[in-house]
């Protein structure tokens, strides 16, 4: 009975926390749901921890280290020398004790598993409950957007639920999957309950029209229809259907392929539905993310460019890399690869990259061995699940950035406890021991640092998002306030990549005091030398406080990271207009692109264009050509149009001004 007792303690600690992870979150931080589910989870493991101290009586004096503790050690080890390469520690240490967070759950709950503290088939359970909750969450959004009087397939990107982002819901949606067709055998009524989720989840997957995890489902039933066939046939007659199945799929590829030329942006739902679905255009800028990772991991192959950094290094292997104009002018930041897998490899480096490899291919290659060699029909079968929905996360996270996220990370990692628990079980293997005594304080310790950065970090974000809304309300001596209570040792950058400093130094520029506002202009640009916004915006007040050459050298810099950046280029121009060098002044402005819409735009351009215009004609001394020009430029609209036209023409501007009179 006290065994019983103890195990029904960690079942219901661990229901309570499937059932909060999908519901908790902070309403006044950055981003409400990653810390407080990653504190969520510390809780939880804190919680077993002091258990178990205080049962000591009931558990193995022994903890056991298998191969994929070691690989996963090894991930830890290396992001922690990834960890000391780092340029932006404060990153570094959220991204590092999120790891660690993910590490010690692994070890835990494994641990739990091999004592019988808690079954496997109530992990499951809670993982079917913690995927009904998802489910609900998406109709209740569902259910919000009709009421506002929005078509169900239309606008669609706005469904987040409180997974952040449409994709990051999508993707919850389907890891919880395999456990629904594992509940289909589990009892009659969990069998109702599953089936209803697995016909809901498709349902919902096919109106969020997420395409990595459309293709990813797709596969997963695909996957598992087949192993229901191979049951049931011959060889003969199933290699028979899978041709068939080979054909239809091929023909239907082709269909889409040839679809896609036809379809447009249109109010028709169902021509809409597939033009989005088969647009092209995401994966073209997946490819650029791809392109940029590339150029790091040439330059950082071994050591990587170091824990959470490629939010901030990426600029400085050149934002004209990209196509997209928000990309080049810092309005939008790209916080990763959009490819798990070569984010891995950009921070961390060949060796860490190896052992986060060394995992999947562990796991995939017991799952595979247990498909195989399980007793029972249905254990083969849960390990079939398990190892098709793994192929089809690779495939997510080959295109995607689960690792990112908390709840993600959580799900996967129950299967990959499951499968790890059934094959130490079967295999009876000899593993490494450690005492369990060293193992809790090393948790209790690993867990301390979590806490202390979760702790700072969620202080900085509450004040940094106050200092923002006093921003909006043009409040600067409370953003002032508000952003000195934000910085800490574990807070120094906002989710922009603007360094807290840039925030507090804008606050002082919007109250003209430059003096002030320099100071932290300069340590913004310390902390964060690659945000072109930071360069500009250190050249703009430096020239406040009269330091112009200096200023020339920041709009340089910023135009080196993104030639296409286009306020440094205005800035820079009308910085050399003001020093009198109109030639270098024109040049400048002639590299940027044509927005006559742009306000800032047309008052940098006119007066240089027209001073441009003056020294040319000076220069030509021709009374005719004087004559035209007056004739055709009467108004400042009329020389904006003029040099518009010069534009389009492949001559320099004096020849241009010259060829009128032909």
């Amino acid at each position: 009975m006290d065994i019983l007792k103890k195990y029904n303690t960690f079942s219901l600690i661990l229901l309570i926390y499937f059932i909060a992870l999908p519901l908790v979150f902070f309403d006044s931080i950055l981003d409400p749901f990653l810390l407080s589910r990653q504190l969520l989870t510390s809780l939880l493991l804190v919680v077993c921890l002091i258990i178990l101290m205080l049962k000591k009586s009931s558990y193995e004096s022994f903890f056991i280290v298998d191969r994929i503790t070691l690989l996963f050690l090894g991930f830890i080890i290396f992001c922690l020398i990834s960890f000391l390469n780092s340029s932006f520690t404060d990153v570094s240490n959220l991204i590092f004790s999120k790891y660690l967070t993910f590490f010690i759950f692994f070890i835990l709950i494994k641990h739990l598993i091999s004592n019988d503290l808690i079954s496997i088939n109530n992990i499951n359970k809670y993982v079917i409950v913690f995927g009904l909750i998802v489910i609900s969450i998406t109709i209740l959004a569902f259910i919000n957007k009709s009421i506002n009087n929005q078509h169900l397939f239309r606008q669609v990107n706005s469904i987040s639920g409180t997974f952040a982002n449409k994709n990051f819901l999508s993707s919850i949606l389907f890891f919880c999957i395999p456990f629904y067709f594992i509940g289909l055998t589990i009892s009659k009524k969990l069998k109702i309950i599953s089936l209803l989720a697995i016909i809901a989840t498709i349902i919902l997957l096919v109106i969020l029209r997420t395409r990595t995890v459309l293709i990813a489902q797709s596969i997963f039933i695909l996957l598992i229809s087949l192993r229901y066939l191979k049951s049931k046939f011959s060889k003969k007659k199933f290699y028979s259907i899978l041709i068939f199945i080979i054909t239809i799929a091929f023909f239907s590829i082709y269909f889409l392929f040839n679809l896609k030329d036809n379809l447009h942006s249109s109010t028709n739902i169902k021509v809409q539905y597939f033009y989005r679905l088969l647009s092209s255009g995401t994966f073209f800028e997946r490819l650029e993310y791809w392109q940029q990772a590339i150029l790091i991991i040439k330059d950082n192959f071994f050591s990587g460019i170091g824990l959470g950094n490629w939010i901030t290094d990426y600029p400085k292997y050149g934002l004209n890399n990209f196509t997209e104009i928000d990309v080049q002018n810092g309005r939008m930041i790209i916080t990763n690869p959009h490819n798990d897998f070569l984010h891995v490899l950009t921070e961390i480096g060949f060796l860490g990259f190896l052992c986060y490899l060394g995992i999947f291919g562990t796991v995939i290659h017991q799952a595979y061995w247990l498909t195989k060699n399980e007793l029972k029909n249905n254990e083969r079968k849960y390990a079939s699940y398990f190892l098709f929905f793994i192929f089809c996360y690779l495939i997510i996270a080959f295109f995607d950035f689960p690792l990112d996220r908390i709840e993600h990370q959580i799900v996967l990692l129950t299967v990959f406890l499951t499968i790890n628990a059934k094959y130490q079980e079967r295999k009876k293997l000899k593993n490494y021991k450690i005492s369990f005594k060293v193992f809790l304080i090393a948790c209790f310790i690993l867990l301390s640092y979590c806490f202390t950065v979760m702790f700072f970090r969620i202080i900085g974000e509450k004040h940094l998002f106050n200092a923002l809304e006093a921003e909006k309300i043009v409040d600067n001596e409370t953003v002032i306030h508000e952003l000195t209570k934000a910085k800490n040792p574990f807070f120094l950058i906002d989710s922009y990549t603007l360094p807290l400093d840039w925030h507090i130094g804008k606050a002082y520029y919007n109250q003209n005091n430059f003096l002030e506002s320099l100071k932290y202009y300069q340590r913004a640009q310390k902390v964060n030398p690659n945000n072109i916004v930071v360069n500009n915006d250190l050249a703009t007040t430096l020239i406040q406080n009269q330091r112009v050459t200096d200023a020339i050298i920041f709009y340089k810099k910023a135009l080196q990271i993104s030639p296409n950046y286009e306020d440094a280029r205005l800035n820079l121009a009308a910085t050399y207009f003001n020093l009198k060098k109109y030639d270098t002044a024109f040049e400048t402005i002639d590299k940027s692109s044509i927005n006559p819409k742009n306000y800032f735009y047309k008052q940098v351009a006119i007066p240089i264009v027209e001073k441009k215009l003056n020294i040319v004609l000076s220069k030509l001394n021709n009374t005719k050509l004087n004559n035209l020009i007056k004739s055709k430029i009467k108004s400042e609209n009329e020389l904006l149009a003029f040099y518009f036209e010069y534009k389009k023409n492949n001559l320099t501007f004096d020849n241009y001004v010259n060829s009128l009179t032909n």
